[in-house]
């Protein structure tokens, strides 16, 4: 968003584009006045006639997996459905690097902050880091989506979860777009979450027709909120009027069938994005 010396960059957060940058747009009770609100269809931790026996969360940066699908993921758990993380950014670009927080030391402190998250939501999950470079997913997104085909493998039983194709975060698109690569390839189920639709954009921009809703109950609430709380470097800058978005009872899903073809940068088309 904003150029460093050296010609480094700080990019924005998850919630919201580093969503205390920039004003939202709609506020929760503007989301909660929509009709479609929380009245969409339930999800159902299935695929097809199966009963889903695997969920994998793909996680641009440390934070995405707690905003967007922390209820998923402890409902999985508590389900007894096995969970597994793959973590593609350590986050690393979030802020601009200074004496007292490098980027390296950014990204160790993300790092322990998506494992103290992960202990609340699925405690035992495996977290995968593929160690993209913030800001740079598209950049390797060839990459990133044979890395998660080939994790997922046979995904007849598989729900597939990841960022939104169309969340207005460049890293969560390609995210998206990688995981529905990987979803085509293996036959797993896809899930997108959005996360930076809620503080950023309207009701009018969310595609109902294609969403899901997952129900938390209060303990599901109050583990989803000890999971953000871990992810201090980030969360605890945030105005309240933008972490309101994700302390609520449910959380939606956009599904698109994986037979709808994705498009995806051919090799060299994302050159310009930067070295990886």
């Amino acid at each position: 968003m904003t150029s460093d010396r050296d010609g480094e960059r700080a990019h924005p957060s998850s919630a919201g584009h580093r969503a205390g940058d920039a004003p939202a747009t709609s506020s929760v009770a503007d989301w909660e006045a929509h009709p479609r609100y929380g009245a969409v269809p339930l999800l159902r931790l299935s695929h097809g006639e199966r009963a889903c026996t695997r969920l994998v969360v793909v996680s641009a940066h440390p934070d995405d997996e707690s905003l967007g699908a922390a209820g998923l993921m402890a409902t999985a758990h508590r389900q007894g459905v096995p969970v597994y993380v793959v973590l593609l950014t350590a986050g690393e670009a979030s802020h601009r690097p200074s004496q007292l927080m490098t980027r390296h030391a950014l990204a160790t402190t993300r790092l322990a902050e998506m494992e103290n998250a992960l202990a609340r939501l699925a405690p035992e999950a495996p977290l995968v880091f593929l160690g993209a470079a913030d800001g740079e997913v598209a950049a390797q997104e060839q990459a990133v989506a044979a890395s998660l085909a080939g994790l997922v493998g046979d995904g007849s039983s598989t729900l597939l979860a990841a960022p939104w194709r169309h969340d207005g975060h460049p890293d969560h698109e390609a995210a998206g777009r990688a995981a529905a690569v990987a979803a085509q390839r293996s036959g797993a189920r896809l899930l997108e979450y959005p996360v930076s639709l809620w503080p950023t954009r309207g009701p009018e921009d969310a595609p109902w027709e294609q969403m899901v809703r997952l129900d938390l109950d209060p303990d599901l609430v109050a583990t989803k909120a000890r999971a953000l709380q871990s992810h201090v470097s980030q969360l605890s800058t945030l105005p309240e009027r933008v972490l309101a978005h994700f302390r609520g009872p449910v959380e939606h899903y956009v599904e698109t069938p994986v037979e709808v073809p994705v498009e995806v940068p051919v090799e060299g088309q994302a050159e310009d994005a930067g070295p990886a």
